[in-house]
Formats: C-alpha cells, sequence, structure tokens
C-alpha cells in the first residue's frame, strides 16, 4: 500500500484483485483474504496489524475491513468535526409545535 492511498481506494483495489482471482477460479478462504488484506498494508498500519493478528483468535475479512474504514475516517485531515448537536422536543396533543434545544 502506497503512503498516498487512501484506505478506501486500497480496500477497493484488494477486491479487485480478489475478484479477478475469482473469476479465474482461484477460491481463497475468508482467513487467507484477511491475512492477505493485512500483509498489504503500509508500515502507518501496523499497529492495526499487530492487535488484528494477536488480539483474536479468529480473522474475519468484515472485522478488518470495518477497523480499516473506522482508522481511516479517523485519520482524515480534510474531515469536519462537528461541534454542536440539537435536540428536538415536541410537546403533547395541543401544546403547539416543537423546540430545539
Amino acid at each position: 500500500m502506497n503512503e498516498e492511498i487512501a484506505v478506501l481506494e486500497h480496500l477497493n483495489i484488494f477486491n479487485r484483485v480478489i475478484s479477478e482471482l475469482l473469476a479465474i477460479d482461484v477460491k481463497i478462504d475468508e482467513k487467507n483474504k484477511a491475512l492477505i488484506l493485512l500483509s498489504s498494508l503500509s508500515q502507518s498500519y501496523d499497529h492495526i496489524v499487530t492487535t488484528m493478528l494477536y488480539g483474536k483468535k479468529i480473522l474475519i475479512l468484515e472485522e478488518v475491513t470495518s477497523t480499516l474504514l473506522s482508522n481511516g475516517i479517523r485519520k482524515m485531515p480534510n474531515q469536519k468535526k462537528q461541534t454542536g448537536s440539537s435536540l428536538v422536543i415536541t410537546g403533547r396533543k395541543g401544546r403547539g409545535e416543537g423546540r430545539t434545544v
């Protein structure tokens, strides 16, 4: 994995390669797909690779993918952080409109 490539793009490339292998009848089980994906990551993901390899008894591709996506979203430099939130409270029957707190 190239350091400049976003994790989502890397996952897309990985899935494309797996699809191409399936098209020529190369079967890869889910555990091996997870291992291949983890081994294809750059050094900046070493902490995730270590956690996934040694923190679990069974490697599940979906868990590896969701962990990578969560980490990728968290690392996004242009991600806007939401600073506030609102709660809408609706009144009882006959009390009028809801209000925002």
